[in-house]
């Protein structure tokens, strides 16, 4: 989708790539200096800087999960400059999760996404929304 000359899905999808290859300072570079995300199942109000806030997850993730992947499922163009994108990150559990999966098997946790890109292209707002029962139950068996 293009809205103005910047192509939404292409924006889009070197996020997602950069994300996949661990790329963290590729991925930074797609967002303005003033961007927020929010990652949903942290709380509703838990809206935070991208660059000093979530990019410390990003950073962190490799070293928690080595060989976690990233798989764009789809890319829906939304109103104005909006993608919403559905994606699926997988990858060995790092421990035992009770009921959930045994250390070292490989899960997969749909994600959804919606980025807003301005009119510079670059990306302003990031929402991620997953079902954290994966996440909590591998905290839980870590305590």
């Amino acid at each position: 989708m293009k809205t103005n000359t910047i192509d939404l899905t292409s924006i889009a999808q070197q996020f997602f790539g950069a994300y996949d290859a661990h790329d963290v300072d590729g991925m930074m570079a797609l967002f303005t200096d003033d961007a927020l995300g929010r990652y949903a199942p942290y709380g509703r109000e838990s809206i935070v800087p991208i660059h000093g806030g979530i990019d410390a997850i990003w950073r962190a993730f490799p070293q928690a999960v080595p060989n976690f992947r990233v798989k764009v499922i789809e890319i829906i163009p939304a109103e104005g400059n909006t993608v919403v994108i559905q994606a699926e990150m997988s990858g060995p559990i790092p421990a035992d999760a009770d009921g959930v999966a045994k250390k070292g098997q490989v899960v997969h946790i749909p994600h959804a996404y919606i980025l807003r890109i301005n009119e510079h292209g670059k990306i302003s707002r990031l929402d991620a929304y997953w079902d954290n029962t994966v996440l909590n139950s591998i905290k839980k068996s870590a305590v």
